[in-house]
């Protein structure tokens, strides 16, 4: 129920732009709703690495603990929890899920500086979580491929499934490949939705799309993008965009290219000093710009449909080439995932 040396390692922020600090912290005693959950494996998102380059705003909890998708083992349950026993592994996600809410949990360090959290981090070893930010895994979906559930899949595939679903006929643009555009591809391939346009600047991830069977391809810093979005669509123009690329300039790109009745869903946030600039005939137009938190999903049900889907349509699992880091080059992991070598990294916990 504790790690052997009786502490949790934590990755934390102490100052902006800088490397996350591994600290020993103080096991905290487990509140209402609470659960310990011992970490095996922690995705990394985007949304932390604005939170370490100070790009969500001002940040007034430093010190704190990041992170917000994983998998682990539950070890303890608090007062109040129904819905997970001991030695359940579960899915770890910032997404809102059935259970009851907590507190924010309290840390220390050994010298007795607080750590603030909140309900659900994933960038240590062991962690208190709220109920209602964990679902239990099928025991079929692999350790290593569990957080992406957390986060990238269920925002990527519930933009597709919930905020579009997708007629056969539509055309579909996703400007940015990384994990959530990936994880919108992947599901409109296992519905069998053809008429996709992949957009990124990255060619290696337009070599991914190619590998799962996607020609509609457009390299932003190479390719003429009118001309082949015309080519590609038949001149019919997009039916919907997915923007996943976090950039002011790619949402107003994704409102350009749909139809006057097309709908624009992006799924990330430019630096909060930025805004996007829209023609408002554009909506007059009938053009409809919509933000995705977290795809709609229900993770109690979303995960396991998304992951059914997957298995059913023989989707590979590992179409983001996952790198694994171990939990000491967590600094090098978000140094790889920020300068595009990595898609989603995942840090393996050690105990």
């Amino acid at each position: 129920m504790r790690s052997k040396k009786n502490y949790i390692l934590s990755a934390v922020l102490k100052k902006i732009r800088k490397p996350l600090v591994l600290t020993k912290l103080k096991f905290p005693e487990l509140k209402k709703n609470q659960l310990l959950i011992k970490i095996l494996y922690s995705g990394l998102c985007r949304s932390q690495i604005m939170e370490i380059d100070g790009k969500r705003g001002k940040d007034k909890w430093l010190p704190h603990l990041l992170g917000h998708e994983g998998v682990g083992e539950v070890m303890k349950i608090g007062d109040n929890v129904k819905k997970f026993r001991i030695k359940d592994k579960v899915i770890m996600t910032w997404i809102k899920c059935k259970g009851k809410s907590s507190e924010n949990p309290e840390y220390f360090s050994y010298n007795n500086q607080k750590i603030n959290s909140g309900k659900i981090t994933t960038f240590s070893n062991y962690t208190v979580t709220s109920e209602d930010r964990l679902v239990k895994k099928p025991n079929s979906m692999a350790l290593n491929i569990a957080p992406f559930f957390g986060c990238a899949i269920q925002t990527g595939g519930g933009i597709v499934l919930n905020q579009i679903n997708p007629k056969k006929r539509d055309f579909v643009a996703i400007i940015g490949l990384g994990g959530v555009g990936l994880s919108a591809l992947m599901t409109l391939k296992a519905l069998n939705i053809k008429n996709v346009i992949c957009i990124d600047i990255n060619s290696s991830r337009l070599k991914i799309a190619n590998k799962y069977g996607f020609r509609n391809l457009i390299n932003l810093k190479k390719d003429n993008l009118l001309k082949k979005i015309n080519k590609f669509s038949n001149n019919q123009g997009i039916d919907y965009c997915i923007e996943s690329a976090g950039t002011s300039k790619t949402i107003e790109l994704g409102m350009s290219l749909i139809k006057n009745n097309g709908k624009l869903i992006f799924a990330s946030h430019p630096d909060y000093k930025n805004k996007i600039c829209l023609n408002p005939h554009d909506l007059i137009l009938g053009k409809k710009i919509i933000g995705s938190w977290g795809g709609k999903c229900n993770p109690d049900k979303d995960i396991i449909k998304i992951y059914n889907l997957f298995k059913k349509k023989k989707i590979n699992f590992n179409f983001f080439k996952n790198k694994i880091y171990d939990f000491n080059k967590i600094n090098k992991a978000l140094k790889d995932f920020k300068t595009g070598k990595a898609i989603r990294p995942i840090i393996k916990m050690y105990h």
